[in-house]
C-alpha cells in the first residue's frame, strides 16, 4: 500500500470531469473553484500543479481527493481523452497511487495488526475526526475522552522508544499527530462546532448530471458570483491567522495551555493549514505535559487530606494526559481498588501498566488482586502466577494466590 502525495513523476496523466456531472453542486472555496475550471480533459496534472491557482502540494491533495469522490475520471498516458481512454479499457481508469511504499513486516516490534492501522490512517488523509477517534460523529465528551485513552495507548511514539519500527516509525508519529489533533478539536465544544461546520459544507448536496457542456458553463457562472463567500473565507483565515500568531507568542513565553488553546481555534477556522497542523502537536504535548504535572500535584495533595476518591480522580486524568507512564497508572489503579471500589476502572489502568512494562511483578500482582475481586479467578490466577514467575519472593501475590 502506498502512503503520501501525489508523485510527479505521473504528472502527464490527464484528468478531467467525470461524464454528467454539476460542479457547481460541490462545496468549493473560491481556490478550489478556480483549479477545477482548469481541469479541461487536455491539460495533464503536472501543468495543473503550475497554473492552478494553489501550492503544488494543496493540487495534488484536491485533485487525488476528487478522484477518490468520483468528481473526476484520469486518462492513461499518451493522448487520449479521458471519456475515451475509459471507454477504450471498457472501465474507469484507476486514480493515481500515492508515491511512497510502506509494506508489513512481523519482524519489527510492533504487531501486524497496529502496522495495518498506521498504513490505512496514514493514507487517508481526509478521514473525519470523528472516524480518526473511532466514534459516531455525536459522540458525547466522555466517549470521545476513552476513544482517545485507548488509542493513545497504541499510539503513542514513547511506548515504542528503542524499539525496532522501520518504515514505521514515522507514521507512529503521523498518526499520533492525527489522533491527538481529532481528540483535541472535538472534545473541546468551540472548536468542535467549527469542526462540524466545516465537515457538512465539504459533505455538499447529491450530484446532479449534466452534459460536459453544459457543466463547464455552470461552473464559470459560479467563480463569478464568489464575492460573497469569499470574503467569508477570507475571514476565517484572517481569525485563524490571528488565532495562531496568539498560541505562539504564549509558546515562546512557556503558556503551554494558552498557546494550544490558541493553535486549537485556528485549526478549526482553517483546518486546511498545514502549517498550523503541524505546530499544533508540538504545543499540544507540551501543554499536556503541564497539565499532567498540575493534576499530579493535587493528587498528592489530596492524599495528604487523606481524600482517596479524589486523589484517585487527579492521578487518573494525568494518566490520560501521560498513557505511557506505567507508574502513573499503577498509582490510579490502585486507589480505584482499594479506595474508591471502581473495579472498571481498576481493571483499565492496571492492565494498561501490566501492558507498558509487562516484567513488573508488583503490576501483574496488582491486576490479579483486582481480577480476584471482580470474581474473575482465572484471570486472577494468571497474573499472580506471572507476578511469582518474576518475583518468587512477593509475599502479597502469594497470600493472594492461596486465596482463590
Amino acid at each position: 500500500m502506498r502512503v503520501g502525495g501525489q508523485a510527479e513523476e505521473g504528472g502527464d496523466r490527464v484528468p478531467c470531469l467525470a461524464p454528467g456531472l454539476d460542479p457547481t453542486a460541490l462545496p468549493l472555496s473560491p481556490r478550489e473553484g478556480y483549479l477545477l475550471s482548469r481541469v479541461d480533459g487536455r491539460t495533464p496534472w503536472a501543468l495543473l500543479r503550475q497554473i492552478g491557482g494553489l501550492p503544488p502540494e494543496e493540487i495534488d491533495r484536491c485533485l487525488e481527493r476528487w478522484l477518490k469522490e468520483g468528481v473526476l475520471e484520469l486518462a492513461g498516458r499518451g493522448a487520449l481523452g479521458c471519456t475515451d481512454a475509459a471507454t477504450q479499457a471498457g472501465q474507469a481508469p484507476p486514480p493515481p497511487e500515492p508515491a511512497g511504499t510502506v509494506d508489513l513486516d512481523p519482524s519489527l516490534d510492533i504487531d501486524l495488526e497496529l502496522q495495518k492501522e498506521l498504513i490505512a490512517l496514514a493514507s487517508d488523509r481526509e478521514r473525519p475526526y470523528h472516524e480518526v477517534l473511532g466514534v459516531a460523529r455525536d459522540a458525547d465528551a466522555k466517549t470521545i475522552k476513552r476513544a482517545y485513552f485507548q488509542k493513545s495507548k497504541r499510539y503513542h511514539p514513547d511506548r515504542y522508544f528503542r524499539k525496532k519500527l522501520g518504515p514505521f516509525e514515522p507514521l507512529v508519529e503521523l498518526c499520533f499527530k492525527r489522533l491527538l489533533e481529532a481528540y483535541e478539536l472535538l472534545s473541546d465544544p468551540a472548536t468542535r462546532a467549527e469542526v462540524q461546520r466545516t465537515e457538512a459544507s465539504a459533505a455538499g448536496p447529491s450530484l446532479q448530471r449534466l452534459s460536459s457542456a453544459e457543466a463547464s458553463k455552470r461552473l464559470r457562472r459560479r467563480l463569478g458570483r464568489l464575492t460573497g463567500p469569499q470574503r467569508a473565507i477570507a475571514e476565517r483565515k484572517r481569525k485563524a491567522k490571528s488565532f495562531f500568531e496568539s498560541g505562539m507568542s504564549a509558546f515562546r513565553e512557556e503558556r503551554w495551555l494558552e498557546a494550544a488553546g490558541s493553535v486549537r481555534l485556528a485549526i478549526a477556522f482553517d483546518p486546511h493549514n498545514q502549517a498550523y497542523r503541524e505546530a499544533f502537536a508540538g504545543v499540544q504535548r507540551r501543554a499536556h505535559e503541564e497539565r499532567a504535572q498540575q493534576l499530579i500535584r493535587q493528587g498528592e495533595a489530596a492524599l495528604e487530606m487523606r481524600d482517596y476518591r479524589e486523589a484517585f480522580e487527579h492521578f487518573q486524568d494525568a494518566f490520560h494526559y501521560r498513557p505511557f507512564d506505567a507508574e502513573l497508572a499503577y498509582r490510579a489503579a490502585r486507589l480505584a481498588w482499594q479506595a474508591s471500589d471502581d473495579l472498571r476502572a481498576a481493571k483499565e489502568l492496571a492492565a494498561a501498566a501490566a501492558e507498558l512494562e509487562p516484567e513488573r511483578a508488583d503490576y501483574r500482582r496488582l491486576l490479579g488482586q483486582i481480577y480476584a475481586a471482580a470474581g474473575l479467578r482465572a484471570n486472577a490466577r494468571r497474573e499472580l502466577e506471572a507476578a511469582l514467575r518474576l518475583d518468587p519472593r512477593d509475599k502479597e501475590a502469594r497470600r493472594a494466590l492461596r486465596g482463590l
